[in-house]
């Protein structure tokens, strides 16, 4: 692997990982797509949960692990956009992408941590309002820890496509990086504004930035497995 180019793991992590992470969590019991609540009903989301207990226990599963290699994928690409020539020379947009990437990690494993509160969740007994009301503390538990990490992701998306948009030249990957820091503001404010209000509709957009993100990310996926394919021809 040249000195700056991602591994085709580490790109196909970065189009894998995402779309993993997304697609279960719109089929998570009681979020938008199945038996879906509203984010305030915390009885509600615990029913939904352990109506559906082999499918929360499934979802909690997957999303870690999409997330995990989308950590990975990013951790390729930092990797390489730090060291190569164009970036070296500029510290901002280095040590903007060091931010991003640990914003991203660090949220990326909070919310990989509140899906532990699903796997608890799942094995409740709805037959008892005691029991209901006993899981409740562990749901909001979860939900605390997936705002303030939602947060923090917001917050490293935003510096790494900025860095991004530093590096390339005015084009599509550059006006694409522009739109998705627009769109990591965005995410923030609405969860600050949807937690605390709270609102359900601030929520919803808040949730809704995840599928601009994750085009993003297989769009950077995508851009680094073809460049690390002509490369290789180029060597060949």
């Amino acid at each position: 692997m040249e000195s700056g180019s991602v591994n085709k793991l580490e790109a196909l992590a970065l189009i894998v990982g995402p779309t993993l992470a997304l697609l279960f969590f719109l089929l998570e019991p009681g979020g938008m797509l199945v038996d879906s609540v509203a984010s305030s009903d915390a009885a509600g989301k615990v029913r939904a949960l352990a109506s559906n207990p082999a499918m929360s226990h499934v979802v909690a599963l997957f999303i870690p692990l999409g997330l995990l290699l989308m950590i990975y994928g990013l951790a390729g690409v930092n990797r390489a956009i730090v060291i190569s020539r164009v970036i070296a020379e500029d510290d901002t947009a280095a040590a903007l992408s060091r931010f991003g990437i640990l914003g991203m990690t660090l949220g990326g494993f909070g919310w990989i941590l509140s899906e532990g509160t699903t796997h608890i969740l799942a094995e409740t007994r709805i037959q008892s309002e005691q029991a209901i009301q006993a899981a409740i503390p562990v749901h909001e538990m979860g939900i605390a820890i997936t705002l303030i990490s939602s947060m923090v992701v917001s917050v490293g998306v935003l510096a790494f496509s900025l860095s991004l948009s530093a590096r390339d030249p005015m084009g599509f990957h550059k006006v694409a990086s522009l739109v998705i820091a627009a769109v990591s503001v965005v995410a923030l404010v609405a969860l600050i504004i949807g937690h605390s209000a709270p609102s359900e509709a601030m929520i919803t957009l808040g949730r809704l930035c995840y599928f601009p993100w994750v085009i993003w990310f297989v769009i950077l996926g995508v851009r680094y497995l073809k460049a690390g394919s002509a490369a290789q021809a180029s060597t060949a």
